[in-house]
């Protein structure tokens, strides 16, 4: 039997790429097997998945079969990137005898309402909300919640469905449309939510950040801080920047202390994402994702920061890692999204991307959408058109290149 710890990866779509998980392997010393769920995305990666490390198909099979050949092989660890297969990773970890987050605090971790009475039961927060699973309960939540309020799905990722209200009527007509499905994606439960309201900040920085975190047991440490760029309508991302903050260290080191309260309230084991926003009363918290946050090792690596992926495999094996102080010194790297319009209903052409990637800054220009597309906030991250990535010296140079980005004519919508 080899010595070499083996990993394994319960793979969907999530936030890192195999590529980069078998770059982070090799490192630490490990292999790789990689679960693939039984989506269309998970069975057309297995090739590539195959390149990177060995591959244990779950379609088809029930959960006891693959608890059986996955024991045999003998497993030191298991993860998932993949916001969608956090339950059966959790399922599978209890059966194989891993360490993972634990089964008693998956719904806390993977529901949003839940989380919000753990915040609440260990003093970590306290922000007024209703579950809501019909639409003839939106006065009841109402009066509860009170008004402005934000709409978001109990389950979900990437800013689907989620929306500000803020008279009773816009209230009852969005919930209406999203549990009937008529305009956009169905939800079978949401939450009403007091809304957080940001501290003024000016263009183009955002007034939330994210910490994603690492915990083993009470150990819970920062690992990279992705500072954010202003939301798109109604509550899209734009993407993110680090890991030099233009948020103040003092405010940062309270950002850092939240974020970790918050995943122990959770009881997370491994890596963590933490979403905060930034109010004139101090820092608050909007929700925590029980697995790493997208582009976050991309711009912890590229700003020499910190290795999130190495550290996220290492604690999922049970090995020593390292993690980061605060930033004091640049370079900036960052990755910006492109969002459609609100109202945008289909990408109507797409023409000059060569002028996106001569930018100052600018180092790569991903397309997204292909010209016909259909364009709708409501599917969130899965409507951007394009994502453009960089690094910049200072803030100053960052701020003017978000907006040369913002300034090219090179899409139209319909």
């Amino acid at each position: 039997m080899s010595d070499t710890p083996l990993l394994l990866v319960v793979y969907d779509t999530g936030s890192l790429a195999p590529t980069r998980l078998a770059e982070a392997a090799r490192d630490l010393g490990c292999s790789l097997v990689f679960v693939t769920a039984g989506t269309d995305h998970a069975r057309e990666m297995i090739p590539t998945l195959e390149t990177a490390g060995s591959v244990v198909d779950a379609a088809g099979r029930t959960e006891a079969e693959l608890v059986a050949e996955l024991g045999a092989l003998g497993p030191a660890g298991i993860i998932t990137f993949s916001e969608f297969q956090i339950g059966l990773t959790v399922r599978l970890a209890a059966a194989l005898g891993l360490r993972y987050h634990r089964p008693a605090d998956v719904d806390a971790i993977t529901h949003k309402d839940l989380q919000r009475q753990r915040f609440a039961e260990a003093g970590v927060d306290s922000v007024r909300f209703r579950t809501v699973t019909d639409a003839g309960q939106a006065d009841e939540a109402i009066a509860h919640v009170g008004l402005p309020a934000i709409i978001k799905p109990v389950i979900g990722a990437s800013s689907r469905n989620t929306q500000a209200v803020t008279t009773p009527e816009e209230c009852h007509a969005a919930l209406a449309a999203l549990f009937s499905g008529d305009d956009g994606p169905a939800e079978s439960a949401v939450m009403l939510e007091e809304l957080l309201i940001g501290r003024p900040t000016p263009a183009p920085w955002g007034d939330y950040i994210a910490v994603d975190c690492v915990a083993d047991g009470d150990d819970v440490r920062p690992v990279f801080v992705t500072s954010k760029f202003a939301l798109a309508a109604p509550f899209r991302e734009r993407g993110g920047y680090g890991g030099l903050s233009v948020v103040p260290r003092e405010e940062e080191r309270a950002v850092r202390e939240l974020a970790c309260r918050a995943v122990r309230a959770l009881n997370i084991h491994g890596v963590a994402d933490v979403e905060i926003k930034l109010t004139a009363d101090g820092p608050r918290v909007i929700e925590v994702n029980g697995r790493l946050g997208a582009w976050v090792d991309d711009l912890a690596v590229r700003s020499g920061t910190s290795d999130p992926a190495s550290v996220a495999l290492a604690a999922a094996l049970g090995l020593p890692y390292e993690t980061p102080g605060i930033k004091r010194e640049g370079p900036i790297a960052f990755h910006y999204l492109i969002v459609p319009p609100a109202g945008a209903r289909k990408v109507a052409a797409i023409r000059n991307v060569t002028a996106l990637r001569r930018l100052p800054g600018v180092d790569r220009v991903t397309v997204l959408a292909e010209p016909g597309a259909p364009a709708d906030w409501r599917i969130g991250a899965r409507g951007n058109t394009a994502a453009v990535t960089g690094s910049a010296a200072t803030h100053r140079e960052l701020a003017a290149t978000v907006a040369a980005i913002e300034n090219v004519d090179w899409i139209t919508y319909e």
